[in-house]
């Protein structure tokens, strides 16, 4: 059984670490700065999020990543700025990701915005090789010195919006960049290959006290399979976010949120593997904070659904 576990756990690893890995969050809908720079304003005031995901725990080495952003516009609206700032770690790789966006808002009416950004980013990563744990001690084909390697990479998005939908297009990373070994070809490549995001999500009133509000995430990328993301939620009372999500052939997911003030949200996310890793790990999980600051003087009532 442990040589079973030890096998898939190693060709997980391997899969992350010599192809493209991307990073996936149940609760996409409120994570959307990390993927679209256009995003960046949108709330209309300054606003800050942190998200904590433990991919497949009680997996030794398996991925958890923290992410925290920031975003403001200014100059009447029509700029924004933001920075955001992303840990991920999977087995001996370690990776930190800081950028910087930056959107220009365009008013198509009194109510819609279509949004075009850019951002900048720093890649940080380092891979521990004294966390191996090799099969065959004194293995030569495992480094004995850490690697690291800094990389800057660039991205692009278009965002359209109002108050009851919104829709979202981009390039998160424009350039290909890896940390490696040439001598021992071993190496993580972080962005391989580029991948494109479509976004897209609505609020409907079903009555007064509950709103439906479905989202969805699509994924490309030449080098994995094509990702789909399905989430269905019920906002009852302006408070409770009770919602289900699937990931194509990946995993079935139910979130809660809860509305503490029109300011301060936070949530929860449980993801129940459909793969063969579910033998080994019962899922994933995500915590999320949300805040929304309120201009000085001024109080603000609308929640921020989007």
């Amino acid at each position: 059984m442990k040589k079973i576990i030890l096998t898939l756990v190693l060709a997980v690893f391997a899969t992350a670490l010599f192809a493209q890995y991307d990073m996936h969050h149940t609760q996409f809908m409120h994570n959307k700065l990390s993927i679209n720079p256009a995003y960046t304003g949108d709330k209309e005031v300054f606003a800050m999020t942190a998200l904590y995901r433990n991919q497949w725990f009680g997996i030794d080495g398996a991925p958890k990543t923290f992410t925290v952003h920031a975003h403001s516009p200014f100059i009447n609206k029509r700029n924004a700025i933001g920075l955001t700032i992303i840990n991920d770690a999977i087995g001996n790789v370690n990776t930190t990701y800081v950028g910087a966006s930056y959107a220009y808002r365009m008013p198509l009416s009194d109510e819609m915005t279509l949004s075009i950004g850019v951002q900048g980013r720093v890649e940080h990563a380092r891979i521990d090789w004294s966390k191996a744990d090799a099969l065959d001690q004194g293995d030569n084909t495992i480094p004995t010195n850490n690697r690291t390697k800094t990389n800057p990479n660039f991205g692009m998005g278009a965002y359209l919006s109002n108050d009851k939908f919104y829709v979202g297009l981009s390039i998160p990373t424009l350039l290909k960049t890896t940390v490696y070994d040439e001598n021992n070809l071993t190496g993580v490549s972080l962005n391989s290959q580029r991948s494109y995001y479509l976004m897209g999500g609505g609020i409907l009133r079903v009555n007064q006290n509950v709103k439906f509000a479905p989202s969805a995430l699509l994924t490309y990328n030449p080098n994995t399979p094509f990702e789909i993301d399905l989430n269905a939620s019920f906002i009852l009372m302006d408070i409770f976010w009770i919602g289900a999500s699937y990931r194509l052939g990946d995993s079935v997911d139910g979130l809660i949120n809860f509305q503490v003030s029109p300011q301060f949200r936070i949530g929860v996310a449980f993801d129940y593997t459909l793969t063969k890793l579910q033998e080994f790990s019962p899922g994933s999980f995500e915590i999320l904070v949300d805040y929304t600051f309120k201009k000085k003087g001024k109080r603000l009532n609308n929640i921020r659904y989007f």
